[in-house]
């Protein structure tokens, strides 16, 4: 069992009392304290098998759980586990502990740590601690068991601790975490070098720290000093590293490899990081701390009290946390609590931060501008306050409960706009005093605008939007060539028409935008371009989807996992964009209502569009 640095600290941290719908329960093992209880079966169900001194966390594309025990790896499927491979008896036993690459039972490890899936092969890499190795384990089967290799190090009993170089001939020491980037290239905490590793290409280099030198610097390269780091998590273009010896996490930026701080104030030795949406859960020994907007706080456990309670928030207890891992498809945190041999859950909602774009702050009477919410952790209710509130008038039947409005305002001045949210866990406000200025009408119009889409398929429904300013009273539209269709009540003279494309071409857009003071025209050559060509289909997908028509959840069966995902309505209206962590993924949709919607999967090459429908 690993063994860990305690320091006693009192911590005082303001407690998120707000975030009180956190539950933390029970996923997978039998609680107990200490070691010595273990269960040597292939298969057990969750709630029967017996974990001793689990470590590490992770999940595969298919969204199975993997985790790492004393000395053998099992997997989280459904209401099962599996032992995937390493020693199934005693972990005490003779025989227990060593390097054999093998499949199953056969192999062996040494205290297995941090593990982490590469999303393009489903193969695990295993950072294994006590051998001094990076390990390798072929994707999951449910027969035969998976075969166990070595991809980087050296067991060593003497010597240097620290060896860059060829894979076959590097050295580490004690590596505890492990994360693999997209393109494949694996990065690794060593913990005892104090520094940071990278595996690429066959190689292992050290991007940060210098091998057995500790300390707290920001720098760039060997420049740096960490002290004990203990995992490291990829996000966006940035390492982001646990300096459990610094308390503190620190950033490496992955194109020039610089540290720099991140969090330095109120954290006692941190384990294991994720996101979820745009908070940071930094995993502490008895809790795990939230990270958002420069504010940390204790979201579940207690920092200074363990034991083992499932409840809500900081009700809740825990006895040693090594590692966390975020289930985007099922919005559920799992957490290794070592201490007590079980792999736990939370269901981590937040509450809304509120936050919105403005088209434009310097505006003149009768311009139209735009209000867009971009607030996070999925706000499911908006308001807006509009100060002063009896000179604008709502455009393009919008409403002050959308989250997209449009507005002109009829006097000159300074205006303040305020969006409120909220979700099932909370609220939140944002106030932008005088955020826009209007001006008086002077002259003629100058004559602008956009659409809702620059590139819709044939036929498909847009929106074209007058931004002129200086309040035109009349507008003229004019679309060349003239293979387009008015939808609805409008027509060429409204201030926000809506248009269908007829056939694939370019299309030209003319306005001619008028007021008592004159008249102003623009035009936008080759504005729209509606096009089904090899890379853009419709209805002839690689892609499939079912049940369609579907109810409440839409399966979506992908060829691969470089490509993204945009759920349109039949206005083609962006309703859901995501990337999906799965071949197989599945969108809840019983928030939308019944009727025609397009799923639009972005490929590097191509787009593919396939029409499904609600139906309840």
């Amino acid at each position: 069992m690993i063994k860990h640095f305690m320091v006693v600290l009192t911590l005082i941290l303001g407690f998120n009392n707000g975030l009180q719908s956190q539950t933390v329960s029970k996923l997978a093992g039998r609680q107990y304290v200490g070691n010595g209880q273990y269960t040597g079966y292939r298969s057990n169900h969750i709630d029967s098998v017996w974990f001793s001194a689990p470590n590490g966390i992770e999940l595969d594309t298919a969204g199975r759980i993997y985790v790492s025990n004393e000395h053998n790896v099992y997997l989280i499927n459904g209401n099962n586990t599996y032992l995937c491979a390493g020693y199934s008896l005693d972990p005490n036993g003779a025989g227990s502990v060593g390097s054999v690459n093998s499949f199953g039972s056969v192999a062996r490890f040494n205290t297995p740590s941090g593990i982490c899936v590469n999303k393009t092969t489903n193969e695990l890499l295993i950072a294994d601690l006590g051998n001094n190795l990076i390990r390798k384990m072929e994707p999951f089967s449910f027969y035969p068991q998976q075969g166990v290799s070595t991809f980087a190090g050296t067991v060593y009993s003497s010597g240097s601790t620290h060896t860059d170089g060829a894979n076959a001939t590097s050295r580490f020491s004690a590596p505890i975490g492990i994360a693999v980037a997209s393109n494949g290239d694996v990065y690794v905490a060593d913990r005892d070098n104090h520094c940071i590793r990278k595996i690429s290409g066959g190689s292992v280099t050290t991007i940060a720290g210098s091998a057995g030198n500790s300390g707290n610097v920001n720098g760039i390269g060997s420049v740096a000093r960490f002290s004990v780091p203990y995992n490291v998590f990829i996000d966006g273009n940035n390492l982001l590293v646990c300096d459990y010896g610094n308390s503190a996490i620190r950033k490496i930026n992955l194109s020039n490899n610089e540290v720099t701080d991140l969090v330095t104030t109120g954290l006692f030795g941190p384990r294991d990081i994720c996101r979820v949406g745009s908070a940071l859960m930094i995993a502490e020994q008895l809790c795990i701390k939230k990270y958002e907007n420069n504010v940390l706080s204790v979201y579940v456990g207690n920092a200074n009290l363990s034991g083992y309670v499932n409840a809500e928030g900081t009700a809740s207890r825990f006895e040693d946390i090594t590692s966390v891992v975020y289930d985007q498809k099922k919005k559920l945190m799992y957490v290794v609590d070592m201490g007590n041999n079980v792999v736990r859950s939370i269901s981590p909602d937040f509450k809304p931060v509120s936050n919105f774009t403005t088209s434009s702050q310097s505006a003149t009477q009768g311009q139209t501008i735009i209000l867009k919410s971009t607030s996070s952790n999925s706000p499911t209710a908006y308001r807006w306050t509009i100060t002063p509130s009896s000179t604008f008038t709502l455009l393009n039947n919008s409403k002050l409960t959308d989250s997209v409005i449009y507005i002109s305002f009829s006097q000159a001045g300074a205006y303040s706009i305020k969006l409120w949210v909220s979700n099932s866990t909370g609220a939140d406000s944002l106030l932008k005093n005088n955020h826009i200025a209007v001006s008086s009408v002077t002259a003629a119009p100058v004559a602008n605008f956009s659409a809702s889409k620059l590139t819709p398929i044939p036929n498909e429904t847009i929106e074209l939007i007058d931004l002129s300013t200086n309040a035109p009273t009349t507008w003229k539209w004019r679309i060349s060539p003239s293979s387009f269709e008015w939808i609805g009540a409008n027509d060429s003279t409204v201030q926000f028409p809506k248009v269908k494309f007829l056939a694939e071409g370019k299309y030209t857009i003319t306005l001619i935008a008028s007021n008592g003071q004159g008249s102003h025209s623009v035009t936008k050559l080759d504005f729209i371009n509606s096009q089904l060509t090899s890379t853009r289909v419709l209805n002839t997908p690689k892609t499939s989807i079912y049940p369609n028509p579907c109810v409440n959840e839409l399966n979506i069966k992908l060829n691969d996992l470089n490509a993204s995902i945009v759920i349109r309505n039949n206005m083609g209206q962006a309703l859901l964009n995501f990337i999906p962590s799965e071949i197989n993924p599945k969108i809840d949709l019983s928030a939308y209502q019944s009727g025609i919607y397009f799923i639009e999967i972005k490929h590097p090459s191509r787009i593919e569009y396939i029409k499904f429908i609600i139906q309840r």
